[in-house]
């Protein structure tokens, strides 16, 4: 190859091997887990993780028991990512910052709010229809900002708790 020439990029394989080999079998099924929204056989997450069948079945099992996920079926086993785990996680994150930093936070999520509540004449993203409010033609960019309106209003309420149990003087992490 000569000066002139451009590197060729690494093939995709190439970084998936290298990142493999970086990170540990836990971390992998780990980093597998977080994207279980829906219920997945244990088999899926060892092919993904790139383990053992049983090796992701032992850490499949302990992140059930620390919380991190719920064992929705035994036969076949099959699991999913516990979102109350999450939020509460989120929660605990929440309470180390200031009341003022809190306070700060929920009025720029409350005017996002009013924003989006304005922008579909409704008071709940349950209640905008997105193809009679955008068309056709935009209906992915309406479910696009009715999503986000859902995480504002989640993102408030995990705000709200983080202040309440901030308030009522419980330790800030359990």
């Amino acid at each position: 190859m000569t000066d002139d020439e451009p590197e060729s990029p690494p093939s995709l394989a190439a970084e998936w091997s290298e990142t493999v080999a970086s990170e540990s079998t836990r971390d992998r099924v780990y980093a597998v887990a977080l994207e279980l929204y829906e219920p997945t056989r244990v088999s899926a997450v060892a092919d993904e993780a790139d383990v053992a069948t049983e090796t992701a079945r032992e850490y499949l099992r302990w992140f059930v028991e620390v919380g991190v996920l719920e064992r929705v079926d035994d036969t076949p086993a099959t699991f999913r990512r516990n979102d109350d785990y999450f939020a509460w996680r989120r929660v605990q994150e929440l309470r180390r910052e200031s009341p003022a930093e809190l306070r700060e936070r929920a009025e720029r999520l409350a005017e996002r709010e009013r924003a989006f509540a304005e922008r579909f004449d409704a008071d709940d993203p349950a209640a905008v229809d997105a193809v009679e409010h955008g068309g056709y033609a935009d209906v992915d960019e309406t479910l696009t900002a009715l999503d986000r309106w859902r995480t504002v209003r989640r993102r408030i309420r995990e705000l709200e708790r983080a202040r309440r149990e901030r308030d009522d003087g419980q330790p800030a992490s359990v």
